[in-house]
């Protein structure tokens, strides 16, 4: 089982608003998110496990976001989720 942590806001996932792209960043390590989930409108981190397949992983991961009908990135470990939003800030054309 891989483990990934999603940002919540209550019983739900919380997804961020950049440029007009709604999304939700997850990780493979919840040092990701510390000290920065009002950033995002979160409250807490949810660790969620998924299988090893990959096939599985990706419509797992797939669904939490569609639930909240966003798109998704995973954000690398080394980097922290506001650099990460600096990242897709300059990156993502604006939305209107």
């Amino acid at each position: 089982m891989s483990n990934y942590f999603v940002p919540y806001l209550g019983r739900r996932p919380a997804p961020a608003l950049i440029n007009g792209h709604k999304l939700l960043i997850m990780a493979q390590e919840e040092s990701v998110f510390d000290e920065q989930l009002g950033l995002i409108g979160a409250d807490r981190v949810k660790r969620v496990r998924v299988s090893e397949n990959r096939e599985e992983q990706e419509r797992k991961l797939a669904q939490m976001a569609k639930s909240v009908k966003a798109g998704l990135v995973i954000a690398p470990g080394e980097v922290s989720v506001i650099d990460v939003i600096r990242n897709l800030e300059l990156q993502l054309p604006w939305i209107q």
